[in-house]
């Protein structure tokens, strides 16, 4: 019985480790690595919407200095983005949501 309390326990723990917002279902609303169509799309006045045509997405966002990652910050489900050689933040992929 204690065998499976424990089991239980952890299996509990382990679900909830690391979870990440759901954004299952949410419209993008133009927030950093949103997907966009145009840059009016994009809410923020310092973000453009930036096709990544290698990546197969586009997407809201923003200048940084290469070899500085830190203001690129990370997705809306806690993916890292990093700053490219020409300056531009990019994520390892858009945010989950759909264009209204």
């Amino acid at each position: 019985m204690r065998t499976l309390i424990t089991t239980l326990a952890l299996l509990v723990m382990g679900a909830c480790a690391g979870d990440s917002p759901s954004s299952a279902g949410r419209t993008c609303a133009g927030n950093l690595y949103d997907l966009c169509l145009q840059e009016h799309d994009c809410m923020a006045l310092n973000m453009d919407c930036h096709n990544f045509v290698t990546e197969g997405f586009q997407v809201c966002s923003k200048s940084c200095t290469v070899g500085n990652d830190a203001p690129c910050g990370m997705t809306f489900d806690g993916r890292k983005a990093t700053c490219s050689a020409s300056g531009t933040c990019t994520p390892p992929g858009p945010n989950e949501c759909t264009l209204p």
